[in-house]
């Protein structure tokens, strides 16, 4: 999950603009005021007519800085904030990504319909969306299934099988390379807190008094992209909640007309297709680029805090 602040900057202009419409018509009441001789009220006695021209300048220049800044991440570049370890190893909790939301066209901002299309989303793209349930909730995922694709799931292996045009053509069969699997760096550590079990990823040293679990990665090589997966080797998927489609079998699916298949790299610890079916073409919001900050909250020390080595463009 990932959050964005679209709303707090919306927010901060509407109480912007009422500031500065009430400024102006405070230095335009004062201005009448004067003209008509009125001294009943002592205006300047109880406003600063000064630091009002002074607030009203500031406002009309950063008013329409912002104005654009809102535009350019309506329209161009958004940046969010990784919540959630549902792309570990490659996306951490605390990256800062900036999304590009013209990689595959130019969208209405009301009705999300593309006004302008350059190409369709491929697999592997990360793309960050709106959760087809709740608007409001956006997702970062991995293309896995592009429209046609008949994809299986391996949910003992953790591997993937994808047949493109499916309806079409029923042999063709998508040559997807797995490595074998080696211990990974990630830990799933658990604690207790408020009488809850809470878990986090950590590539930190642990000591033998704390609970965690070794996890397991492997290389996954689909189209040209490769990548490794997170695997924890003692949990299983839930398939009693896979998303069935139609009568297909169990972990089996049919990606329909401008709808994906996605799923998060850290595949035992990922609430994506496999349990609630396709993204929209209308939901994606755009593809993932660029890290631009990182931070580990769950470290103690201020130098491993700031995990500057992650700066730089996405894969």
């Amino acid at each position: 999950m990932i959050s964005d602040i679209n709303r707090l900057l919306f927010i901060i202009i509407i109480v912007i603009f009422l500031i500065w419409i009430s400024n102006f018509i405070l230095i335009r009441y004062n201005q009448k005021s004067k003209k008509n001789k009125l001294t009943i009220i002592n205006y300047d006695g109880i406003f600063n007519t000064n630091i009002l021209n002074y607030v009203n300048k500031f406002i009309s220049s950063v008013f329409p800085t912002l104005i654009i800044l809102l535009l350019i991440r309506l329209a161009l570049i958004e940046p969010f904030n990784i919540l959630s370890g549902s792309m570990i190893p490659n996306l951490l909790q605390g990256d800062f990504i900036f999304v590009e939301k013209i990689s595959y066209g130019i969208k209405n901002p009301i009705s999300n319909n593309y006004f302008l299309k350059f190409h369709v989303p491929n697999r592997g793209d990360l793309i960050v969306f709106s959760y087809p349930n709740d608007k409001n909730i956006k997702y970062i995922k991995r293309i896995i299934g592009i429209p046609g694709d008949k994809i299986i799931y391996d949910y003992i292996n953790k591997e993937i099988s994808i047949y493109p045009n499916y309806i079409k053509s029923l042999n063709n069969k998508i040559t997807i390379k797995y490595s074998d699997l080696v211990f990974s760096n990630f830990k799933q550590v658990f604690y207790f807190r408020d009488n809850k079990i809470i878990s986090c990823y950590t590539t930190n040293k642990l000591s033998n008094k704390e609970h965690y679990i070794k996890l397991l990665e492997k290389k996954e090589s689909l189209s040209k992209l490769s990548y490794n997966i997170l695997i924890n080797p003692e949990q299983y998927d839930q398939i009693d909640y896979y998303f069935r489609q139609n009568k297909n079998i169990i972990s089996e699916w049919i990606v329909p007309a401008n709808k994906y298949f996605v799923m998060g790299d850290n595949r035992d610890n990922s609430f994506d297709s496999r349990y609630w079916g396709f993204v929209s073409d209308n939901n994606i919001i755009g593809r993932a680029i660029f890290i631009w900050f990182s931070i580990d909250k769950h470290s103690d020390s201020i130098f491993n805090k700031f995990r500057l080595s992650r700066l730089g463009f996405i894969q």
